[in-house]
Parts: structure tokens; C-alpha cells; sequence
């Protein structure tokens, strides 16, 4: 029974073989090193860049006409919202960001943990 079946298979095994070679495998176009290699920023479109005190870096975007601030920070992002009595003060009841030209802060409860932020050119 064990001949017959190494027989089977010695057999079989050409057209096993045969059957993985109709394979394809597509094309892959990879940049060069000639120069078309372009690098992409990696800045959310329509995103300000403010540049911080300790090297801190976060990323503002206006929404709603400027009434709501779409704050991204390296490891999250969340929304705030114009407090009413003060137009360049935005809050969502534990973070608040005062935009004050030259230099913008984010508060988290009452400790100032982003300051003397100010706009930087992002790359396109």
C-alpha cells in the first residue's frame, strides 16, 4: 500500500509542480535612487504647526468658521469649542487652548502643559 501511494505522488508531483509555475506575480514599481523619490508630509491638510517650549509640536486646525479647534497632538486629537465671552479661548471642559499672538498655551485642567507655542511653516 505504501508503494502505491510514493507512486501516486512521484507521479502527481510534476503536475504540482507544473501548476505553480502559471502563477504571476504583478509588477512592483519602486522609486529609484535616481531622484523621483519625493517625500510626503505628513502634516493633516489645512493643519497649523505650532512649535512649543521643551520641543513640544501639536497641530491646529479651525473648523465650523473658526467657532471649533481640532487639536492633534502626536498620540491623539479631540475637538474644542469657542468659549463664548472670549474669542480666542477654546475649551471641552478639561483642555483649554488661549491663542494669544505671538504665543498660544494649551492648559489640561489648571497645569499649563504646552506653552509659549507659536506657528511654524508646515512642509508640503
Amino acid at each position: 500500500m505504501r508503494r502505491i501511494i510514493k507512486r501516486l505522488f512521484f507521479l502527481s508531483l510534476p503536475i504540482f509542480i507544473s501548476s505553480c509555475g502559471s502563477m504571476k506575480i504583478p509588477d512592483v514599481s519602486l522609486p529609484s535612487w535616481g531622484g523621483d523619490y519625493r517625500e510626503l508630509s505628513t502634516a493633516p491638510k489645512g493643519a497649523l504647526l505650532y512649535q512649543c517650549e521643551k520641543n513640544k509640536t501639536f497641530y491646529l486646525k479651525p473648523l465650523e468658521g473658526g467657532k471649533e479647534m481640532w487639536l492633534i497632538f502626536p498620540n491623539r486629537e479631540f475637538g474644542l469649542k469657542q468659549v463664548e465671552a472670549l474669542k480666542n479661548t477654546y475649551n471641552n471642559g478639561i483642555t483649554t487652548l488661549e491663542i494669544n499672538d505671538p504665543e498660544t498655551n494649551i492648559k489640561e485642567g489648571e497645569v499649563v502643559t504646552y506653552q509659549k507655542c507659536q506657528i511654524q511653516k508646515v512642509k508640503k
